[in-house]
């Protein structure tokens, strides 16, 4: 059997686009992150990392653990009110987080929301929340997990 190469050409292409797909849809899983849990986080953030292709923030825990949180990537949070640059959280800051975490049980997970000063930063991916509406209301009630709040009757609002 003779190839011509166009075939060959169009073969080669297939395959290579259907390779370029699975890096992409194994790029952006979720599936490393507990998305049905929804948790809060107090800490001092130990490094805010504004790189592509996604940002991630370290947080340090008052046991002294440091946790890792994956967000966005920052050409996408520029544009999101409040916008977010290279210098919105800077080592030392107090945070307040709603995460997701890894579904493994390391130290780290997707980032739902950043609470700073009282304002609500949404530099999620779709890894976690953002369920912002619901938090605002939640965290001033002491709600520690999306869950707690559930099983307290709050409702959860259509995204």
């Amino acid at each position: 059997m003779k190839l011509s190469l166009k075939t060959l050409s169009t073969l080669v292409l297939a395959a290579l686009t259907i390779d370029a797909v699975n890096v992409a849809s194994a790029h952006h899983s979720f599936a490393m992150f507990d998305r049905a849990t929804e948790q809060v986080m107090s800490g001092e953030v130990v490094r805010w990392a504004f790189n592509s292709p996604h940002t991630a923030v370290y947080i340090r825990t008052a046991d002294d653990e440091v946790w890792a949180f994956e967000g966005a990537a920052p050409a996408s949070l520029v544009t999101r009110a409040p916008a977010m640059n290279g210098f919105s959280f800077q080592p030392g800051d107090e945070l307040t987080v709603i995460v997701c975490p890894l579904r493994d049980g390391r130290p780290g997970g997707a980032i739902g929301i950043i609470i700073k000063d009282d304002e609500f930063y949404s530099p999620n991916d779709g890894g976690c929340g953002p369920n912002v509406e619901a938090w605002r209301d939640w965290i001033a009630k002491g709600y520690t997990s999306k869950q707690e709040a559930l099983d307290a009757g709050e409702d959860m609002p259509e995204q």
